[in-house]
């Protein structure tokens, strides 16, 4: 007996250790059921909106919402709803209110009136003050602080790759952007359109997606062209190349390049088909 007390004291500590933390609770329903419930509670609610694709996505529902201090916080205050972009449920939503990007989280008063939504991942505590920022229960809502729901249109799309969880707050996916990551095809003949070619910049390749991203953000900042992030691998290791504009002519995009040379920024022109 002494020595299975002895035991489990020692292995008590590991307990804490075999588990992540719990992660906050999402309810199962529809948007009437948990406006009821925070109609009938006094709660503010918020919808989370998301895919199974996108990566922001899931690295705020493996990371953020996995912090014990929000869901704390959350469990006191709010109800918790995650709207999955690709059900029919979701989609409805997505077009209630103009949801354009991914994440994005829109939060509600217990009457139902939107207060304000937050869009792209964000870290755990920055999500934390956000939310703290508005009117708990308790207190009605101004009027002017109140937003209307919008009535919008617009096409879904699938990029993404997961960046390493330990990683900052990656950028947020636009729903406009483009399905997949282009195909290349280096043999094919350069300097016209022909058979759905179009040409692009590489401008780098990363090991870590993470850094992949930032120098997107970076370059559409400095250049104002849209970039793109293609996934691979080299010698069994991830690899993540960084491409710069769509041009229909080889010419265009040397031209492109050459701009971009003299703002320090090198690449190489790829081909690729559409």
């Amino acid at each position: 007996m002494k020595y299975l007390t002895a035991l489990g004291i020692i292995l008590l500590p590991l307990t804490f250790f075999a588990y992540p933390n719990p992660p906050v609770h999402f309810l199962e329903g529809n948007l009437a059921e948990v406006r009821q419930m925070a109609a009938r509670e006094g709660k503010l609610y918020f919808i989370h909106f998301a895919a199974d694709w996108c990566m922001p996505c899931q690295w705020m529902e493996q990371h953020t919402f996995r912090d014990t201090s929000l869901a704390i916080f959350l469990e006191r205050n709010f109800f918790a709803l995650r709207a999955d972009v690709d059900r029919q449920d979701g989609q409805a939503l997505k077009k209630q209110y103009g949801v354009r990007i991914l994440p994005s989280l829109l939060v509600f008063s217990a009457q139902g009136q939107l207060l304000g939504r937050h869009e792209g991942a964000m870290e755990p505590e920055a999500l934390l003050a956000q939310l703290k920022a508005y009117r708990l229960p308790g207190t009605a809502p101004k009027e002017e602080g109140i937003l209307s729901s919008p009535k919008p249109t617009f096409a879904l799309s699938r990029p993404a790759l997961i960046p390493d969880v330990e990683a900052a707050a990656p950028a947020a996916v636009r729903l406009s952007r483009p399905s997949s990551a282009p195909a290349y095809n280096p043999a094919s003949p350069a300097g016209r359109m022909q058979g759905g070619v179009c040409f692009t910049i590489q401008v780098g390749v990363f090991s870590s997606y993470n850094n992949a991203i930032r120098h997107c953000a970076a370059l559409e900042a400095k250049v104002g062209h849209r970039t793109e992030i293609a996934p691979g691998s080299f010698d069994g290791q991830s690899q993540y190349k960084v491409f710069l504009g769509q041009f229909a002519r080889q010419q265009e995009a040397e031209a492109c390049l050459q701009g971009l040379r003299s703002k320090n920024i090198d690449g190489f022109v790829k081909i690729i088909d559409k």
